[in-house]
């Protein structure tokens, strides 16, 4: 790597200020590909793409089926609506999934004691394929934030929980309208 001058940024460093500068500007010469949506909607894109494949080669679960497993693992006992809410999906969809989850006896379902819906939770293969799917998830997470200090990671979860809650009050804006 090329000695930089003291106090002179290299190109690298330029290039990141310029994109910083391009992605907040609000100039009506800013292009659709420079939207923190349109940049956080790609990398979402591209980590759902690749995990699909990885939980479909290793587990035979399609993109809904792998999600509804590490939800459940995460929430269980969870009612078939606050599953439906946290992926973000409709409840026939997601119905559907647990369905198939059910006849491939990763999940449980059984009425609740109040008599208030039905509560999903992991079966005994659910509960090791759920282990399995987490323990590739842990690693590619790692291979994801390689090079990233601490501080760094810490930083950035900061700022895509913020993001996130800047995102819902948007959206419940949008829903009063």
């Amino acid at each position: 790597m090329a000695k930089v001058a003291a106090g002179r940024p290299s190109n690298n460093e330029r290039a990141k200020s310029q994109r910083a500068t391009r992605a907040v500007d609000a100039s009506p010469g800013a292009k659709p590909s420079d939207l923190v949506s349109s940049k956080v909607i790609r990398l979402a894109n591209v980590l759902r793409r690749s995990s699909t494949l990885v939980y479909g080669r290793k587990f035979g679960l399609s993109q809904v089926e792998w999600r509804i497993v590490a939800l459940v693992g995460e929430h269980a006992p969870i009612t078939l609506n606050a599953l439906a809410d946290l992926m973000g999906l409709d409840k026939g969809q997601t119905s559907r999934g647990v369905s198939a989850l059910v006849n491939q006896r990763l999940l449980l379902r059984a009425y609740r004691r109040d008599g208030r819906g039905i509560a999903i939770t992991l079966g005994t293969r659910g509960t090791e394929v759920h282990r399995e799917l987490m323990t590739s998830a842990l690693e590619r997470n790692r291979v994801l934030l390689h090079g990233l200090t601490d501080a760094e990671k810490g930083e950035f979860f900061d700022i895509l929980d913020r993001l996130t809650g800047l995102a819902r009050t948007i959206l419940a804006q949008e829903q009063d309208a």
